[in-house]
């Protein structure tokens, strides 16, 4: 993985790590503070954003096709065997967030974010486990 991946990969890391530290105890209590809402949510925006452009990357690099969605990205790893499906699944809905976040956000439900947010986060770091071994395996 080129240096500028490398990076981008450990700063996905770093925001899952954010993310998990700002996320209330309780989903509901996210609506008592907007800038922690606003904090998730844009945190949650930037991190899918980082992971789809990593995708693309890889497909791209290894010539998988070219996607007509950020979900078929993730579709076309799952299918040169990069991810898993059930990972594939997961970003793929990871990526309907982000457009919700990004084109909704009056509409964006809070307390479902908190809540939904742990296995998001598990699916994105599942993502860049399955990433990183592939390139690591391939070398490139």
């Amino acid at each position: 993985m080129g240096d500028l991946l490398i990076k981008k990969a450990l700063g996905c890391r770093d925001r899952i790590v954010k993310i998990r530290g700002a996320l209330p105890a309780r989903p509901e209590e996210i609506l008592a503070d907007e800038r922690t809402e606003a904090f998730i949510s844009f945190q949650m925006f930037l991190l899918i954003q980082d992971l789809v452009d990593l995708g693309a990357h890889l497909v791209s690099a290894r010539s998988l096709g070219l996607p007509t969605s950020q979900r078929e990205t993730f579709d076309l790893l799952a299918r040169a065997g990069i991810v898993s499906p059930e990972t594939s699944r997961g970003m793929g809905a990871m990526s309907s967030l982000r457009n919700r976040i990004a084109q909704s956000y009056g509409e964006l439900d809070p307390v479902r974010l908190a809540r939904e947010a742990p296995s998001g986060l598990a699916q994105a770091a599942c993502f860049l486990d399955e990433i990183t071994t592939a390139v690591e395996t391939s070398g490139r």
